[in-house]
Formats: C-alpha cells, structure tokens, sequence
C-alpha cells in the first residue's frame, strides 16, 4: 500500500485491460500532474495481460511527490462478467396443448466456476459459488452444463 504522506494528487480512471496508451485522455491526465505516461502505461499493461483486453477496470492511480504512480486496479463487478457471459437457448415449452418457443438466458456451470476463480482466488469453491449462484438468480439466468 502506498504511504498517504508522500501522495500528492489522487486519479480514479476507467481504462480497458491490456490497452493503456500514453496518447489522451491518459496521456493528458497524467502528463499535467509531470508523471512519465510511458512508464505507467506499460506497467499497466504487464498487470493486466492476463486479463481479457474488453474488461472496463476501474482504477485509482496515486500520483507520488516524485512524480511516480503506484495503482491499484479492482476488477469487474460479477453482474458485469455475468452479461458477457450469458447466450441465448431456444427452447420449446408445453403450455397446455401446444408448444411454444421460449428464449432463456443461459450461463454454464465451467464459466461460473471460472468467475468464482477469477472474483474469489483465496476462497475455496464451497464459500464463493453460492455467491456467484446467488448473482445468478437475482439476473434470472439458467445454469446449463
């Protein structure tokens, strides 16, 4: 954590996974508080390459009294992971003597185990799934396998 002492100015910024760029609006944010764009970038870069580059990260950037960064980055909210995670399943329903089609959003069990991997890494399955089901449910998904 960086000491509050030696911060001079604080930033909160939305930028894309892998795809910080020294040009504007970065570049002229960071560039008017003298801190070297370039720098910052590509250490922001190496942090997320393991990360989808079309995750929207929110991120505070502490701008020191030597004019170097430190960030902190916090993921995307698991409502947000789930809608791009959702398909469409066609399927067809009884409804007394006829059949009719029914859309239902659909996730699978594999992406959702992921997400709890992703959101939760310290936490075992058992404690952090029924979160992610719970997510599930208030969004009316269906889990498919």
């Amino acid at each position: 954590m960086v000491d509050k002492a030696l911060v001079k100015h604080v930033k909160k910024i939305y930028i894309p996974s892998q795809s910080a760029d020294p040009s504007p609006p970065l570049g002229t944010v960071l560039g008017n508080l003298g801190v070297n764009t370039n720098t910052f970038c590509t250490a922001f870069n190496s942090f997320t390459k393991n990360l989808p580059n079309y995750f929207l990260l929110k991120v505070v950037i502490y701008v020191l009294e030597n004019r170097t960064t430190s960030f902190i980055v916090f993921l995307p909210s698991i409502g947000y992971i789930l809608t791009l995670l959702k398909f469409v399943k066609i399927l067809k329903v009884r409804v007394f003597d006829r059949f009719h089609d029914k859309n239902f959003f659909c996730v699978t069990v594999f992406s959702l185990l992921k997400l709890a991997k992703l959101k939760f890494p310290h936490s075992s399955l058992k404690k952090s799934f029924p979160v992610i089901l719970g997510t599930v449910r208030s969004m009316n998904l269906t889990v498919v396998y």
